[in-house]
């Protein structure tokens, strides 16, 4: 079942486009990783997947009310209040919801989120976008600021919750464990490898 498919979407900020008549096909149950050198637009890709930017041109169709969720590479946020009320923030999540990701996710609710460490926000910050309960969840460097057990952690949980992933990492172990299909993006354009990173190298 495909989740999204985007066709021939182009993307550029005034100069050359960093993606350049980008197509591709998200299949229910894959866990994607998006390959490709520092600043060729991996990030702009899942933006755009996350509807958080708009692209020059193509379309991207939506499977009817497919769920995404994204947790962006930089999402140490800065905000206050337990961690139930982080999870909780939003409209339609429900308070078995809640409790049955904080408790997935091995937090304590009641605790203060301004003073948790850069790897256990990141943490809570995922439980708040796995309480919308996605079918696509969009995950980019998902193990910065982890440390090494929560990293392994993190991947245990993302074998274990069958979840349709599309992410970005540098972490090879990570990329090793979890990816069934390999995109490549180099000079705007996209090289789907269509395998797992053994057979990818």
């Amino acid at each position: 079942m495909s989740l999204i498919s985007i066709h021939s979407i182009r993307m550029a900020f005034g100069g050359a486009p960093v993606l350049d008549d980008i197509s591709l096909d998200i299949q229910k149950g894959q866990r994607i990783c998006l390959l490709g050198r520092n600043g060729v637009g991996k990030s702009t890709l899942l933006k755009i997947i996350a509807r958080e930017l708009s692209p020059n041109a193509g379309t991207i169709v939506f499977a009817p009310g497919v769920r995404v969720a994204y947790l962006p590479q930089d999402a140490l946020s800065d905000m206050t209040g337990s961690i139930y009320e982080i999870v909780a923030h939003g409209a339609g999540r429900t308070k078995p919801v809640i409790e049955r990701v904080i408790h997935q996710m091995r937090l304590k609710a009641d605790a203060d989120f301004s003073a948790l460490s850069g790897g256990m926000r990141r943490r809570a910050l995922l439980a708040r976008e796995l309480a919308g309960e996605p079918e696509l969840l969009l995950l980019d460097e998902p193990t910065n600021h982890l440390d090494i057990g929560s990293i392994s952690w993190i991947e245990s949980f993302l074998l274990n919750s069958r979840l349709t992933t599309l992410f970005i990492t540098h972490d090879r172990t990570l990329l090793k464990r979890l990816a069934t299909r390999i995109i490549e993006l180099d000079r705007g354009r996209l090289i789907d490898w269509s395998c797992d990173y053994g057979t990818f190298l």
